[in-house]
């Protein structure tokens, strides 16, 4: 008989020799099986277990796995195909959900991303211009502007005009072309 060790997944390995203990002869730790014969090498991505008492192959996809709902990484420990909800393929990252057997990325989720994060930076921008329009206003109310003043105003308006407008770009939002900020006055 040939001795493999199991695992707790039920895979063998070996064979192992065991030296013999003076008095005792051979001694086989519990996780130790005997087989009439050594075992071939396994197929590729398969690995030699102990099933009902008898050597079979069985898929070995032990290591990192998937969540096919979400793409988390986990660490699967069992023999055999993997349930459903999980692959080996790994999770290209963000709005990549799993349709049909593999990772597909999900356009709309993508493109409400980029708009998001393009809308909010577009509003940073018009805060800021904002700080620059309310004292050209005031000045321009109280008749107290001066012509530079009055340029600066209009300057920084039809920017914010031009930030409000991002939207309607033919290519928004994976690309945008950005007015130019007006320059602010020296004094």
């Amino acid at each position: 008989m040939i001795t493999y060790l199991i695992d707790d997944a039920g895979a063998l390995s070996g064979p192992v020799t065991f030296p013999a203990i003076p008095g005792f002869g051979p001694q086989l730790p519990g996780n130790a099986v005997q087989v009439p014969k050594v075992l071939a090498p396994p197929d590729s991505g398969k690995t030699w277990a102990l099933i009902d008492g008898a050597a079979q192959q069985m898929v070995d996809l032990r290591g990192t796995a998937f969540r096919t709902a979400d793409g988390t990484q986990q660490t699967w420990q069992q023999l055999g195909e993997l349930p459903e909800e999980l692959t080996t393929q790994p999770w290209p990252g963000e709005h990549f959900k799993w349709l049909d057997g593999q990772w597909t990325l999900d356009q709309s989720a993508q493109r409400a991303a980029q708009s998001a994060q393009v809308l909010e930076h577009r509003d940073h921008l018009l805060r800021d211009a904002q700080l620059r329009i309310a004292p050209l206003q005031y000045a321009e109310k109280l008749g107290t502007a001066t012509p530079e003043e009055q340029a600066s105003l209009l300057s920084w308006m039809g920017y914010s005009v031009e930030l409000n407008r991002i939207e309607q770009q033919d290519h928004f939002p994976s690309t945008i072309a950005w007015p130019t900020q007006p320059q602010q006055q020296r004094r």
